[in-house]
């Protein structure tokens, strides 16, 4: 029996915490709630790039913290396959300023944003962000 192989795009995801400890979601309006972030060019540093996508994207400055989860999915306008790696990312405001490639966006509590997720593996990665947010916010106090 032939091997079958994934064949799509890699992209990179932020599970954004607000300074309130909220998560940013975004919307094309034709896909349900998900993370913000894209595509990576082949010779970028990928916390860089998520970094500028962030930015480029949502208006905002942002610290890339670890990967807590890797997954494959729909995203995007098409039905092109994407293998996504999904990162904790720290945002020093809620000051958000879309782009043309989002056409809404909402700050949700860590429970909220879980439950809009449409996939398992999406749970699971807020779940490890949030829990390790809450780790190291513990730490810092």
């Amino acid at each position: 029996m032939a091997e079958t192989y994934f064949r799509g795009h890699v992209t990179q995801r932020g599970i954004v915490f607000g300074p309130r400890g909220d998560v940013l979601l975004v919307t094309s309006g034709l896909r349900p709630w998900t993370f913000p972030g894209g595509r990576i060019e082949a010779d970028a540093e990928p916390e860089a790039a998520l970094r500028r996508t962030l930015h480029e994207r949502v208006g905002l400055h942002a610290t890339v913290e670890e990967p807590v989860k890797t997954v494959t999915d729909i995203w995007g306008k098409g039905d092109e396959p994407v293998y996504a790696v999904l990162y904790r990312v720290r945002a020093r405001s809620r000051n958000v300023e879309l782009d043309d490639t989002h056409d809404d966006y909402c700050w949700y509590t860590p429970e909220g944003a879980v439950e809009e997720m449409h996939f398992k593996s999406l749970e699971t990665a807020v779940e490890r962000a949030v829990a390790n947010h809450r780790n190291d916010t513990e730490t810092d106090d």
